[in-house]
């Protein structure tokens, strides 16, 4: 009775140890612009953590993240968009515009004075 019942408890414990390390899973999808072109380069990021990717040349991304973390999606001139992740092992992202118009711009000319002192580069 006792051999049966401490291989009941190591057939329970092995469960609980494989659910217990079943919580990470790989999410995929693709990142897209507002106008369904696909964004190559975009940052995807689990939020609180170093753990991250960028989206390949179609705009497919693939990261390990648990149930209930949050996924940051962020590209140069598109507002960000955070994601939970659920049960679903696919989160497909649309960014939107960030349109922003520049306030000022700074130009900066050299002075006359400094572009003498300063040696001129000449490629052959």
């Amino acid at each position: 009775m006792r051999s049966k019942f401490t291989w009941m408890l190591t057939l329970f414990m092995a469960f609980a140890l494989q659910l217990s390390f079943a919580q990470e899973k790989t999410i995929t999808g693709t990142v897209t612009d507002q106008s369904g072109l696909p964004l190559p380069g975009a940052n995807v990021l689990v939020k609180g953590t170093t753990n991250g990717t960028q989206t390949d040349f179609d705009g497919n991304y693939s990261i390990v993240a648990s149930v209930g973390e949050t996924l940051v999606y962020t590209f140069i001139g598109q507002k960000t968009e955070e994601r939970t992740v659920g049960g679903s092992n696919v989160i497909n992202v649309q960014l939107a515009e960030d349109a922003q118009a520049l306030e000022e711009v700074v130009v900066w000319v050299m002075p006359p004075q400094l572009r003498k002192k300063l040696p001129v580069l000449r490629y052959n």
